[in-house]
């Protein structure tokens, strides 16, 4: 089964340019009142992801609850929220040099 690579090309921008359209448009400036409570929001729900895992890890510990997998799906998500946490703050760390960078 050898599609052409023109072919596989041609479907991948077709795609692209589906997404493209899908996506919405916005035109006019974000207010920044929602973009604070987002990150607020999202700090709220990395912060709860953490005490739900320690409370998870804790109860096994005492010997309350023997569902080890349940305390793993919560240990990794709570791992898996800071690890992109850490990434986004990084990310926003590099825009802020390059920005601080520039010469006007």
């Amino acid at each position: 089964m050898n599609i052409p690579m023109n072919q596989l090309y041609t479907q991948a921008l077709s795609q692209v340019n589906q997404t493209k359209q899908a996506l919405p448009v916005h035109t006019q400036e974000e207010n920044p009142a929602e973009f604070t409570s987002m990150l607020q929001n999202s700090l709220a729900s990395l912060e709860g992801k953490q005490t739900e895992s320690a409370q998870a890890v804790q109860s096994l510990v005492d010997g309350t609850t023997d569902d080890l997998h349940t305390v793993m799906i919560k240990t990794t998500e709570a791992q898996l929220s800071l690890e992109v946490a850490v990434q986004m703050r990084n990310r926003a760390l590099e825009a802020y040099n390059e920005i601080k960078n520039m010469q006007f």
